[in-house]
């Protein structure tokens, strides 16, 4: 079975640790990450269908703008050579991500809300 994932979540959950809004949101990730193959999607997800922050297909997360989620996935998307359409496996992106994660750290780490749950 597929789970769909747009870009930046395809690097950000490789980080995930059990924590999230609620315990609903958190079950949810983990059904999604249990997923052995993913199809990659342009905008909300299966993460963000259980997220208190997407609004009409958007993101109203007071942290981020919908722009700088897209800015992610666009970046996340091109640093994985990935595009919208394509299926690909946890272990290809596993496989690619020693590679990317300078570029994606100082773009969009530092900066991060979750930085705290991924790296500390």
């Amino acid at each position: 079975m597929k789970t769909k994932l747009r870009g930046h979540h395809l690097i950000c959950l490789n980080f995930f640790r059990g924590e999230g809004y609620s315990e609903e949101f958190i079950r949810n990730i983990y059904s999604v990450v249990a997923k052995e193959r993913i199809e990659i999607v342009k905008g909300a997800d299966d993460v963000c269908a259980m997220c208190p922050y997407l609004k009409g297909g958007m993101c109203n997360n007071p942290e981020y703008s919908d722009e700088m989620i897209l800015l992610q996935d666009r970046k996340a998307l091109k640093l994985l050579e990935l595009k919208p359409g394509m299926s690909v496996d946890w272990k290809m992106i596993s496989y690619k991500l020693p590679g990317i994660m300078g570029d994606w750290k100082a773009q969009f780490c530092r900066e991060c809300v979750y930085k705290k749950v991924c790296f500390d």
